[in-house]
């Protein structure tokens, strides 16, 4: 299956939107596609890095059908993270979901 990668990214933004509900305003998560997601300027720590992947995770789901897992060995050791940003998660879950498809 292919599946527009905008589509997977508005997930990710509704992943957002989901999980920022429960963190206090300094620590919310910016909705902005290229914003930093994890790493150094982001507002999230490795908890509210797993939350979010968790959230991110059944929202894909929810739009595609295609149970995946977004943390893995294969994303972290990826050279380029892709927790960098919310558009290179939902780059790395469309990959994900064109190869489960493919399985």
């Amino acid at each position: 299956m292919t599946i527009d990668k905008d589509r997977l990214l508005a997930a990710m933004q509704n992943a957002v939107e989901e999980v920022n509900l429960t963190l206090p305003p300094e620590r919310q998560i910016s909705s902005d596609p290229d914003a930093v997601l994890y790493g150094d300027g982001s507002a999230l720590d490795s908890l509210g890095l797993v939350n979010f992947v968790m959230a991110a995770e059944q929202h894909v789901g929810d739009e595609t059908g295609c149970d995946i897992v977004l943390a893995s060995e294969a994303a972290m050791s990826r050279r380029r993270s892709p927790y960098r940003s919310l558009r290179s998660l939902a780059e790395y879950a469309a990959e994900l979901v064109s190869g489960a498809d493919a399985a």
